[in-house]
């Protein structure tokens, strides 16, 4: 960092220029407790654990399992400041971190609402820096749920579609007409579709 821009536009030197190191909570915390990446933390391995717990899978250090445990904390926050899953703005952002939260976790094999049941966790690490996170347990909760169960009948519907057109692919392009069609039609969020691309070494 080398400039101050003041609202006229104008670029003023910084009296001693610095170096933007990143270091947020997660980044100091490891240090703290000398460990080589976030995910090994304290306030993350109880994530891990319990979303591993509410998927019922083991805890071996799964990439999708850090995307869940990861995503609980961003969809928990949202919803305690009000945002609620929509198909715009900021709650289309909650909605998209919740389906992709709900894919990795479907990923290690979870059946039926799992993502909901790590809220406790959530609360138990954080609930004393941030108290809107207990007061808003309940309501986060049952939000998760709903969206959870809408987004499981859209993912096995648009699965199925996906899968068919797949297995008749030629090529290792998916056809944007398939991404638009699954869209459009079934719902089925353009992101997800190209998550299960990169999967597959497809691109679209």
């Amino acid at each position: 960092m080398q400039f101050n821009r003041t609202a006229d536009g104008v670029l003023h030197p910084l009296p001693a220029p610095s170096v933007d190191t990143g270091m947020g909570l997660e980044r100091v915390s490891a240090v703290l407790q000398h460990v080589h990446s976030n995910y090994e933390i304290d306030l993350f391995q109880n994530l891990l654990a319990a979303a591993a717990e509410a998927i019922g899978c083991a805890n071996e250090g799964q990439p999708s399992l850090k995307v869940v445990a990861d995503h609980i904390r961003s969809c928990g926050f949202l919803i305690a400041d009000g945002v609620l899953p929509s198909n715009e703005g900021r709650g289309y952002v909650l909605r998209r971190i919740i389906r992709r939260a709900c894919r990795h976790g479907n990923k290690l094999g979870a059946k039926g609402s799992f993502f909901n049941r790590i809220v406790a966790a959530l609360v138990g690490e954080m609930g004393v820096a941030f108290p809107e996170l207990n007061a808003q347990q309940a309501h986060i909760e049952r939000v998760l749920e709903g969206e959870e169960e809408q987004f499981a009948k859209t993912l096995e519907q648009g699965l199925k579609i996906l899968e068919q057109d797949l297995a008749e692919l030629k090529g290792n392009v998916v056809p944007g007409e398939v991404i638009f069609k699954l869209y459009d039609t079934y719902g089925f969020p353009m992101d997800l579709t190209g998550d299960i691309a990169r999967e597959r070494e497809l691109s679209g």
